[in-house]
């Protein structure tokens, strides 16, 4: 396959703004059609796209066109429908994150593909943007050692109400916000999932949320996130068995701390660090994660092979957050305090299912 003829589903910021742009940055890519419920709004993809053809409904552009791959950027349910539907045509499927509501929901959406033998992939561009590849690298070292732990903050200020019409604002900032960071932990944490700590506060219309998972490999994480921050911030850290140290501060500037080096070249007293980031003109849609999860996914259509942040690859992300939505019970009906804590959960999972 040279060329790959895609659809576009959803014309609305996310991809006028993100995907769009990064396609047009792909060679052997050609967005033919795109759908948008509002065909006012479809049609402005004209202003971006010669000769593109413009729909309303999915399943006759799925049957005009002779589409290999769709990208959607649409609320979860739709993502969910469209993608079996577009699956079962034998066509290929990018979806921006959450590509659903449920942990059941995945799996129905990774068997069917299964069954078809679709490439599929979910836009986590927090796993691709530049800084978090190079961190990626160094943490692959021999000399850094071992991953023992991953620190996450994630910090915002939305959503603060359910989102999709659904009914748990907890589930809707999950799926919103933090499926990055639970991603980004099992990036790091490899293998499945065995438990999972949680505590959620709650005051107002505001939540604080802090997650500790624990990996089949024996790797940990801890995740302190929520919407009762005054504005949006994220930082990692990540430690090895070696104790070395690799910090990273809203995805822009990485530090590199070793103690070894500290030792011998400064003195036990010292800490060394090894600074990186992006170079002023590394930026646009590659930093930031774009371009390269879509360069991925058609790669991996073009090669026959999976894709590394397709659906299956989100089963740990999903586990955690049916796991610390399961305990989004409060304790008692009457005299709760102004800030409640939902129950805390500690489950186990002895599956990767």
């Amino acid at each position: 396959m040279s060329l790959i003829r895609v659809g576009l589903v959803g014309i609305g910021a996310q991809t006028k703004e993100n995907l769009l742009p990064s396609l047009l940055q792909i060679p052997d890519v050609q967005i033919v059609a795109g759908c948008d419920l509002d065909f006012e709004r479809a049609q402005t993809l004209r202003s971006y796209v010669r000769d593109v053809q413009v729909f309303k409904d999915v399943a006759t552009m799925l049957s005009c066109m002779g589409l290999d791959a769709l990208v959607l950027a649409c609320p979860p349910q739709a993502h969910r429908d469209i993608s079996l539907m577009a699956i079962e045509r034998g066509v290929h499927v990018f979806v921006e994150k959450p590509p659903c509501f449920t942990l059941g929901e995945l799996k129905e959406m990774i068997d069917a593909a299964t069954r078809k033998k679709v490439v599929t992939g979910v836009g986590l561009n927090f796993r691709f943007a530049r800084p978090v590849q190079q961190l990626r690298k160094i943490a692959a070292s021999e000399k850094f050692g071992q991953v023992a732990h991953v620190q996450i903050n994630h910090y915002a200020n939305k959503p603060r109400a359910p989102l999709w019409g659904h009914s748990s604002t907890l589930r809707s900032f999950l799926l919103a916000q933090t499926i990055h960071s639970i991603d980004l932990t099992t990036v790091f944490g490899k293998d499945s999932v065995t438990d999972v700590h949680s505590t959620v506060q709650q005051a107002a219309d505001a939540m604080l949320a802090r997650i500790d998972v624990t990996f089949s490999s024996g790797r940990t994480a801890s995740i302190l996130t929520g919407s009762m921050f005054p504005y949006f911030e994220f930082d990692m850290k990540v430690i090895s068995e070696k104790s070395s140290m690799i910090t990273l501060d809203n995805l822009w500037n990485m530090t590199l701390h070793e103690s070894e080096i500290a030792t011998r070249v400064v003195g036990g007293d010292k800490r060394w660090r090894n600074s990186w980031q992006p170079s002023p003109l590394d930026s646009g849609y590659a930093r930031s994660g774009y371009n390269g999860e879509l360069t991925g996914f058609f790669n991996a259509i073009r090669t026959g092979t999976s894709f590394e942040a397709d659906f299956v690859s989100m089963i740990p992300t999903y586990q955690v957050i049916e796991q610390v939505c399961a305990g989004e019970v409060q304790v008692g009906d009457t005299g709760l305090p102004a800030l409640r804590v939902i129950e805390e959960k500690k489950i186990r999972s002895t599956t990767n299912a």
